[in-house]
């Protein structure tokens, strides 16, 4: 189970501005790097569209998550995990996310309007500490 994420001050700025540009509208985007066992290493964070463009849920545009997918696969890297906002609450998954999360167990970074917060998919929510550099 990844118990830390880690990730640079730059990339946690652009999923930032990627909130604010998106607002009222939940931006999301994906996390790639390398796992070292039980921490999550970001070495790149690649928005992504969301086709739902909903202020309450997002979706992964298939092409460009696929795309991302081939790219990290091509160069040894993987993706870690999702990462989304929530534009007007709080950094902590929605009963939709949990929903989600639990056919998708990998690192979920949410950007809420109180800060950002990482977590997987254990037997539950659990949350992971997120650690910039």
């Amino acid at each position: 189970m990844i118990l830390e994420l880690k990730i640079s001050s730059n990339d946690m700025e652009l999923i930032q501005m990627e909130l604010e540009s998106n607002k009222p509208y939940e931006a999301c985007g994906v996390l790639i790097g390398n796992i070292n066992g039980n921490i999550a290493n970001v070495e790149k964070v690649l928005p992504v569209r969301n086709v739902k463009r909903t202020t309450r849920s997002f979706e992964l545009d298939p092409e460009q998550f696929y795309s991302a997918w081939n790219d990290a696969e091509k160069y040894g890297k993987e993706i870690l995990g999702v990462y989304h906002s929530h534009p007007s609450s709080c950094a902590i998954p929605s009963t939709w996310d949990r929903e989600t999360m639990e056919n998708a167990p990998s690192v979920w970074l949410i950007a809420g309007a109180d800060g950002m917060r990482a977590y997987v998919w254990e037997d539950g929510v659990k949350p992971v500490k997120l650690t910039g550099y």
